[in-house]
């Protein structure tokens, strides 16, 4: 088997094109298990666990490969700030037995002066781990070059606490968003749609060598200089154009443009890229016959359901929608279409 990334002789392995963890299930298997494993790690991943995708997938309960889908709580697990407190570090866990969130103190040392002007160490913890305060207490005197306290001692000064309760809790939480890899992965579907639609002949087009090189660098400048937009749905007309948008669902279909060929790619309603594949779309379509490459595609990410048709046959149902409902689209994709109609936005 040829491997349409490395174009090497390899043993075939089952590649997703919309990344299995996106419910993704269109396959191919012309891509080789050392591209699959690289491509997987660096630019589906970043596609699946971008922010606003992965928070899509714990609503959506879309677990891919690992079995268990993200959770909507996940993001606020690990070190947060207690808003409002001098000892403000705190850890947030998941407490199963009770389904709710759960916040701890973590430990907090500082100097302060007493009211008789004498500078001490004021140790704060979690109630839950105050029988640790007699080794903290050892600890923090070892520390600062003090002589450990006897037994007597320690006992004492480990009953020395104030116990201080925090009513709901009010948490800062820190979310890092990572774009890195992002246009690798959009383009990345456009490009094996782009071989699965046009055939074996489309490894031999020029843009089409510049796409699989750019997507398989680690370089995240490397797909700059390629054709087409990468970003928000919202801000993509070959979408907004035509169809609502639609939470579970992902679209994608080529057309020619300008003397371009384009495959549009619409990942739920949250990111979108439409990439120019061919700028010699004569290439491939030499009769009337080769329409039949230009393609639609509608996902149902949750239930599987597919609708792979032509975007001739997907061009004549939008037409019809426009002669029933006298308006122009956009309006709901196909797997849509037992839906209320009022559900669509009409163009001002």
């Amino acid at each position: 088997m040829l491997c349409i990334f490395c174009s090497e002789e390899r043993p075939p392995s089952l590649e997703h094109v919309f990344p299995l963890a996106i419910g993704g299930t269109i396959t191919t298997d012309r891509v080789c298990e050392p591209c699959n494993s690289m491509l997987g790690t660096r630019v589906d991943a970043a596609l699946s666990d971008f922010f606003p995708i992965r928070t899509r997938r714990a609503q959506l309960r879309l677990a891919g490969n690992s079995g268990n889908p993200p959770v909507l709580h996940e993001i606020f697990l690990g070190q947060v700030k207690l808003i409002g407190q001098t000892a403000d570090r705190a850890q947030t866990t998941f407490n199963t037995a009770t389904g709710k969130l759960d916040t701890r103190q973590l430990y907090h040392a500082t100097e302060i002066v007493t009211p008789d002007g004498k500078k001490t160490r004021q140790i704060t913890v979690d109630e839950r781990d105050k029988d640790q305060i007699p080794i903290i207490i050892q600890r923090e005197r070892k520390r600062h070059g003090l002589p450990p306290l006897s037994d007597e001692q320690l006992s004492i000064e480990s009953k020395n606490y104030t116990v201080n309760s925090i009513d709901s809790p009010l948490v800062q939480v820190s979310l890092s968003v990572s774009f890195a890899y992002l246009r690798h992965a959009m383009m990345k579907i456009a490009y094996e749609l782009a071989f699965l639609w046009l055939g074996e002949s489309y490894l031999a087009d020029p843009l089409a060598a510049d796409l699989r090189a750019a997507i398989c660098k680690s370089d995240l400048a490397s797909t700059d200089n390629l054709p087409g937009y990468v970003g928000e749905a919202e801000n993509c007309p070959p979408f907004t154009n035509f169809w609502t948008p639609h939470q579970e669902r992902h679209l994608a279909y080529a057309q020619i443009v300008g003397g371009t060929l384009i495959i549009a790619v619409r990942v739920f309603d949250i990111y979108a890229a439409a990439i120019v594949v061919s700028k010699e779309p004569g290439r491939y379509f030499r009769r009337p016959t080769d329409s039949v490459k230009l393609r639609y595609l509608a996902i149902d990410a949750v239930s599987g359901k597919t609708i792979d048709t032509t975007f001739e046959e997907e061009s004549k149902r939008l037409l019809e929608a426009m002669r029933q409902y006298q308006r122009r689209p956009p309006f709901t994709d196909p797997l849509s279409s037992s839906e209320p109609e009022a559900r669509c936005q009409s163009n001002p």
